[in-house]
């Protein structure tokens, strides 16, 4: 692969491998005509995990959420598949990650090859428990350790409990401030928590709308019972309950779906917001260290003065902390910037989405709402106006003739027959059921939610 920048990357639908509690799914990766590879989930956690270690301070794009297996629906499968897309695109359009050494054994290794890369990474991690050198190692990292959490102690102690700090103390202890990236954290930890606010309220209202879909599937339910009584007489045309039943149901249909692909974009912005306060943590961790470094640095040089061993290997270790938090500082603070960018561009492009989607649903509820109109606007059958424009005191109009026009001995010759009721057309209950039946029409929404 020449350029990675230029490939167009695609992740196919989801292939289920196995049976029973073993089985999982795979996804065909594709980055080129003919470079397609076969992942599963777990593979894009190490490709994310070894993102992370290797390049400290930038913003890594976040993976659809982890469920269990056994919640994994045709849809969940959809979305993640989509996920999973959208995750190696940020990479690849990421001028920096796309050049990451796993990132491109990521799409071009064959699964055989990728498992001996992730089992040499994991060996390149872990030294040998007796050498020497990973005693200086872990000594290293538990003074590293050590150091950092005093560095925090020391600077959230709203107690007091480590003595009062002045503000020359402050300056003499080392402590780093910068009140721009200070700004920048507190607009991160306030857009988070709205973030997380409007993902559960968007979340709920989603829900209210699967109720109040699930309450138009029940009206139409008993209005295709009141429809069936109604077809037994053939006193109302069933072309009325038609229409009505079509713009309830499109309705229906509409509630159902309309919060929840906002709703989906939603815990992805989520999950991107988390994954900028990854990086902001990552630029603390750094200045926790460095700030460590120059305390003990001092104590070695008030102790056994500038030009002792300890001295001289602590002030090796702190030039390293130093440009190593510096580094991280300004690759965290253009991440921010670019992420404040692109979050304008993701926030307008859902809007816009979704937008889109309620002209769409209005134009369909209109054009239903329209044909049903035009269906309820024409006039009830003569005999049924008849019928209801009898007066109520001729209480002898039965003996001759009823109101639809049929003798009373025909009337009660049919109502005794059970076999073949006819209606007043002519034809039986059963072909006119048979002829208004809503269920010999295409599947509807409530046909498939009652």
């Amino acid at each position: 692969m020449s350029d990675v920048s230029t490939v167009n990357i695609t992740v196919g639908a989801a292939g289920k491998v196995g049976e029973g509690v073993n089985s999982y799914y795979v996804y065909k990766v594709s980055s080129g005509a003919d470079v397609v590879v076969e992942r599963r989930y777990s593979d894009f956690l190490w490709l994310h995990h070894q993102l992370s270690k290797q390049c400290a301070g930038y913003v890594i794009p976040p993976l659809p959420a982890k469920v269990v297996g056994l919640l994994q629906g045709s849809e969940f499968l959809e979305h993640r598949r989509a996920g999973l897309e959208r995750f190696l695109r940020k990479v690849v359009h990421h001028d920096e990650l796309r050049n990451s050494n796993f990132f491109r054994s990521f799409l071009e290794c064959s699964i055989v090859e990728l498992t001996a890369l992730k089992a040499e990474a994991q060996r390149s991690n872990s030294l040998d428990a007796t050498s020497m050198a990973s005693v200086v190692q872990r000594t290293q990292q538990l003074n590293n350790w050590w150091g950092k959490t005093y560095q925090r102690m020391v600077e959230n102690d709203t107690l007091n409990l480590f003595g009062p700090r002045n503000k020359e103390d402050g300056e003499n202890s080392g402590i780093i401030e910068d009140p721009e990236f200070t700004k920048v954290a507190k607009y991160v930890a306030k857009l988070h928590a709205q973030i997380q606010s409007l993902k559960s309220k968007v979340r709920a209202a989603s829900q209210q709308n699967k109720l109040a879909a699930g309450a138009h599937c029940d009206l139409i339910e008993c209005l295709n019972w009141v429809a069936d009584a109604e077809e037994e007489n053939a006193e109302m045309p069933t072309s009325y309950y038609s229409a009505l039943l079509a713009m309830l149901d499109t309705r229906a249909r509409q509630m159902d779906a309309e919060l929840e692909a906002f709703s989906a974009s939603v815990d992805d912005i989520a999950r991107w917001i988390k994954a900028v306060q990854k990086a902001l943590d990552v630029r603390e961790d750094r200045r926790y260290l460095y700030q460590a470094q120059i305390a003990a640095h001092r104590k070695a040089v008030n102790g056994d003065g500038p030009d002792s061993p300890s001295a001289t290997r602590l002030s090796n270790e702190l030039v390293a902390a130093k440009d190593d938090f510096e580094r991280v500082h300004a690759r965290v603070m253009r991440e921010v910037t670019r992420f404040r960018g692109q979050k304008a561009v993701e926030l307008k492009k859902l809007f816009l989405e979704f937008a889109q989607l309620q002209l769409r649903n209005s134009k369909e509820l209109e054009k239903i709402v329209t044909q049903s109109t035009e269906e309820l606007e024409t006039p009830l059958p003569a005999k049924l106006l008849y019928a209801a424009q009898t007066p109520a005191s001729c209480s002898n109009m039965f003996e001759s003739r009823d109101s639809f026009g049929l003798d009373k001995n025909d009337v009660i010759g049919n109502t005794k027959s059970t076999a073949s009721t006819q209606s007043p057309t002519g034809s039986s209950s059963v072909d006119a059921v048979s002829k208004a039946d809503p269920t010999a029409a295409p599947e509807s929404y409530s046909d498939v939610h009652i």
